[in-house]
């Protein structure tokens, strides 16, 4: 047990003395009706006797209540909650203009930031990935960190001219498992789903996508791929403008050839069956997503008090308000009782 306010402990003081002083005037009151009346009835001074023993232990209860008495851990609320890592393609393939002056990757955060309200109260990450793999940001429940990560990534900050989305599946499997025991701030009752999503064109550079994505459903990630671009028309992808000739140049093979991009939706698709997920085009499927993730099994967890104590007070206020209630009844019946 320990008191929030314990200096207004010190008022207490103040019930030893008065307690003395009544006790002293009512024995001098009691002395001088008995002087002057023999047969004096002495009820009346039990009376007063009742009056102020009631009125010092309401003040007495008054007091603990101001100096906030604790005692007891407070009740841990459960809620629920999910973990989701966003992994968004930051390759050269993402400059690529499929409408125009609106870039891929403009577009991917665009669908980004407005999934992060539908998220509010999940922990979500972010990962960049390309030819590698990296978090950004850990998850978290704070998105106005992760937004100002997001923010952060420009086309002029992109240098990676491949895209293994392997790479990726497996960095965010092993964030999103290292994670599943982390009990610094809460107490997991058990695991949830796990969910990671691919914001990308679908172009893959690399090898075993597919067997990766089945990998991490056995370790309970759920994979969900956003397509970024268009399936039907290819367009070249801008490399940084040239500043001496104030022209943006395009990516070209070792034949000078001009490499064309398009949305490979087809990819896509069957990493998100094999990951136990879901394909959706940016365009289009954002609120089907959101709707697909609402339903998911949430993880349940205790949110820690962190040692607080349980408020009490409330207990001493109400002994105090019966106390005087009851002065206030002793007097009232005592009243009637020797009225004429």
């Amino acid at each position: 047990m320990r008191f929030a306010r314990p200096e207004f402990l010190h008022l207490l003081w103040i019930v030893p003395p008065v307690t003395l002083l009544l006790l002293f005037g009512l024995q001098q009151k009691r002395k001088a009706l008995l002087r002057f009346y023999r047969n004096a009835d002495p009820s009346h001074l039990r009376r007063h006797k009742v009056q102020a023993g009631l009125l010092l232990l309401s003040y007495f209860l008054l007091t603990l209540a101001i100096a906030r008495p604790q005692w007891g851990a407070k009740p841990e609320p459960v809620a629920e909650r999910l973990d989701v890592m966003l992994a968004l393609d930051i390759s050269t393939s993402m400059l690529a203009e499929d409408e125009e002056s609106f870039r891929r990757l403009t577009h991917a955060k665009e669908v980004i930031f407005s999934l992060l309200d539908a998220l509010e109260g999940d922990r979500v990450g972010l990962l960049y990935f390309a030819e590698a793999s990296f978090v950004v940001c850990p998850l978290t429940s704070d998105t106005a960190t992760l937004r100002e990560f997001l923010e952060a990534i420009t086309a002029e900050t992109l240098t990676h001219s491949g895209t293994r989305i392997r790479n990726a599946i497996e960095t965010a499997t092993v964030r999103l498992s290292s994670n599943q025991n982390d009990t610094a701030a809460i107490g997991a009752d058990f695991e949830g789903q796990k969910v990671l999503i691919l914001f990308t064109d679908g172009e893959d550079h690399g090898e075993e996508a597919i067997e990766a994505a089945k990998t991490a459903t056995q370790k309970g990630v759920h994979i969900y791929c956003v397509g970024i671009g268009n399936t039907v028309q290819s367009v070249p992808i801008p490399l940084p403008r040239d500043t001496a000739t104030e022209t943006a140049p395009y990516k070209r093979d070792a034949d000078g050839q001009l490499v064309l991009t398009a949305l490979d939706e087809t990819q896509l698709r069957e990493i998100a069956e094999a990951g136990n997920g879901s394909y959706y085009h940016a365009n289009t499927g954002i609120v089907q997503l959101a709707a697909d993730l609402a339903r998911l099994e949430k993880q349940k967890f205790r949110i820690r008090s962190d040692g607080e104590y349980e408020e009490r007070f409330q207990l001493f206020l109400v002994g105090a308000l019966i106390l005087l209630i009851c002065e206030l009844l002793h007097f009232t019946i005592w009243s009637r009782k020797v009225r004429p």
